[in-house]
């Protein structure tokens, strides 16, 4: 049977209430002077409460991750809350007319920030002189998430005032140049140690020049990640052709359209990359992996299988996770089995051909996503039945299986860790498998969109007060894959 749903922490039911209140007087200020009056009735309040410091931070993040609410709300709960015990802080969505104001009271009040994400404020040109001025006044920040918004000048505050980062999100559409990073890096020793992760760039485009960014690689030495650029390799191969024994701590690699020559610049200069991501491979690159010694993890886009096959049989005992899509040829799932005995997740979008052989069973499998996958319904049973460890499984394709077929393999093979279960597009099957389910597995939680079943409305309005009833913990809907909502 799915678990029963918990008793809410005392800690969440407290917030909740609180945060219900402050909006509730907040929600009737519409001026500076109106705030006036709320703001000391409040404090007062919370004070007389004897509200504690970490209270005001998980208040004001968590009104401000409500985007259903009025700006106002979230703008004067921002000024009433964002005080010295504060320590991070993500903005949401705010609309144009706020900019100005979020970036002035983050300036003003935010002296003891340590991470800032302004994602939802993106900050352009007449606004630039306050984001300079902000950079200035937060000089504690580790980590600053600012996509869409940086340029050369912003790097330059940055490297000037921002001397402990580890972490610096400037991806997105940016005017980034050489002369930015050079101005940001350069005699900033205390930086270029601290910072490990720079998210940089946007996927698929390069938007900021290989070159740019190899400038990064070589003057961040504990850089591990290079998060939304997808030409990291060709960055590192323009290192390599002037200092082929420089060494980098990247443990994540995205790169497009590699070929042999970047592959070899990638094993040289990156011994301790942990998950690769290469998109359209040329032929032979693939094999090149196994020359990497700590990669556990293996993303493909438009590959060959016989080559990742190949692979595997070599290294198949050290992947956790496989993210693929796109693939020509077979893929074979018995072979998989045999060689990746420690496959934790198994991701894939678009398989040409799905085959299985002998049912040897994915000790370790706890994920499985398929979507456009050709599944056979044999090949569908041998992926539930042979996974004695799965917990969630997302199918995008038609299932076949109707009740009977559910019911004896869930009568027959034990589902103790199932969490989640996802057939958008399963017609056969009725409430007669939602019931069995639930009874059967111990652990399910979801169960995912279904609209594509014989599952009617009133079927489901029936099923949400038997499980509100009986206080079980199991989301039923019929939203989009992907999607959840109790």
């Amino acid at each position: 049977m799915s678990p029963k749903l918990p008793v809410p922490p005392l800690q969440e039911i407290t917030l909740s209430l609180v945060a219900r209140q402050l909006i509730h007087a907040l929600s009737r200020v519409s001026s500076d002077e109106d705030a006036a009056l709320e703001f000391a009735m409040v404090s007062s309040y919370y004070e007389s409460m004897g509200a504690t410091t970490d209270i005001f931070q998980d208040l004001v993040n968590l009104i401000l991750s409500s985007e259903y609410l009025e700006p106002s709300v979230r703008f004067y709960t921002m000024k009433l809350l964002l005080k010295e015990n504060v320590k991070s802080l993500a903005t949401g969505i705010f609309p144009l007319p706020y900019y100005r104001k979020v970036l002035e009271l983050i300036m003003e009040q935010g002296h003891h920030l340590t991470a800032l994400n302004l994602k939802g404020v993106w900050v352009k040109e007449d606004h630039l002189p306050i984001m300079y001025q902000l950079l200035k006044n937060l000089p504690n920040l580790t980590a600053l998430n600012i996509p869409y918004i940086a340029n050369d000048e912003v790097l330059k505050y940055i490297g000037k005032y921002n001397k402990v980062l580890k972490l610096l999100d400037i991806s997105g559409e940016t005017d980034i140049t050489e002369i930015g990073i050079d101005a940001m890096l350069r005699g900033n020793p205390q930086l270029t140690q601290s910072l490990t992760v720079v998210n940089i760039g946007m996927y698929g485009e390069e938007n900021i020049d290989h070159t740019d960014v190899a400038l990064l690689i070589r003057r961040l030495p504990n850089l591990t990640n290079l998060g939304s650029y997808s030409f990291v390799g060709k960055a590192v191969y323009s290192i390599y052709n002037t200092d082929p024994d420089f060494k980098t701590k990247l443990q994540y690699m995205h790169d497009v359209q590699t070929n042999m020559r970047t592959m070899k610049a990638i094993i040289a200069l990156c011994p301790m990359i942990e998950t690769i991501y290469l998109e359209e491979p040329d032929q032979g690159v693939l094999q090149q992996i196994k020359e990497l010694n700590s990669v556990n993890k293996i993303k493909l886009n438009k590959f060959q299988c016989h080559e990742l096959h190949q692979l595997l049989d070599k290294i198949g005992h050290k992947i956790e996770a496989l993210m693929l899509s796109a693939s020509t040829g077979s893929f074979n799932f018995t072979r998989v089995a045999e060689t990746c005995r420690n496959l934790e997740s198994l991701e894939f979008y678009q398989i040409q051909t799905a085959t299985h052989e002998e049912e040897i069973p994915f000790n370790s499998l706890e994920h499985i996503e398929i979507i456009h996958g050709n599944l056979s319904t044999s090949c569908l049973k041998y992926l539930m039945t042979g996974t004695p460890k799965l917990k969630k499984l997302i199918i995008g394709d038609e299932i076949k299986l109707d009740d009977n077929d559910m019911s004896r393999m869930l009568r027959r093979y034990k589902f103790d860790n199932l969490e989640g279960i996802w057939f958008p597009n399963a017609p056969r099957l009725t409430s007669q498998t939602v019931d069995l389910l639930i009874e059967c597995c111990p652990k399910l939680t979801s169960l995912g969109q279904l609209s594509g079943w014989q599952f009617t409305p009133d079927d489901m309005m029936l099923m949400r007060a038997i499980t509100a009833s009986t206080n079980t913990d199991i989301v039923l809907s019929p939203l989009g894959i992907f999607q959840q909502g109790r």
